[in-house]
């Protein structure tokens, strides 16, 4: 007997796929699901690429991680790239999970969900994983693939 049975739009939309699948001859692929990590305003931006970059960014946009354990400021750097543009970095304050996760060949997705309208201090969402930020610059979401 089950207590409890909680179905999400998202699991409904791909049960619902999937059988349109099956009807119609297709071959059924099983979906990975997607774990959102968090957000975050990409750090040392004002050093490195971003400010040139950031005018053509929008949300939806893929970006690149790379690893960068040999990095003389942080071993578990994880710097952040727009076609082979260094950008900046993952926080410091929250890159070891990301670099472990990275370090075990996990694939970590990085796509810019949205840009900062920062007025006031008070606008700054509680969410976001603090870093030197300016209006206009990319919150950037992280997520990883459940591993098969």
């Amino acid at each position: 007997m089950i207590d409890h049975l909680t179905l999400t739009r998202r699991d409904a939309n791909k049960a619902l796929l999937a059988t349109a699948f099956a009807v119609l001859g297709g071959r059924v692929v099983a979906a990975r699901a997607s774990t959102p990590l968090f957000d975050f305003a990409i750090a040392g931006g004002n050093y490195h690429g971003l400010r040139t970059a950031v005018r053509h960014m929008e949300p939806g946009m893929k970006l690149a991680l790379v690893r960068e354990p040999a990095n003389p400021y942080d071993a578990n750097a994880v710097a952040v790239y727009m076609d082979g543009l260094k950008l900046g970095f993952v926080p410091r304050a929250a890159n070891r999970p990301v670099a472990a996760l990275l370090d075990r060949g996990q694939q970590v997705r990085a796509e810019v969900v949205r840009t900062l309208d920062v007025q006031r201090a008070s606008n700054v969402p509680k969410e976001l994983v603090f870093t030197g930020f300016s209006s206009g610059d990319p919150v950037v979401r992280l997520t990883t693939e459940a591993q098969a």
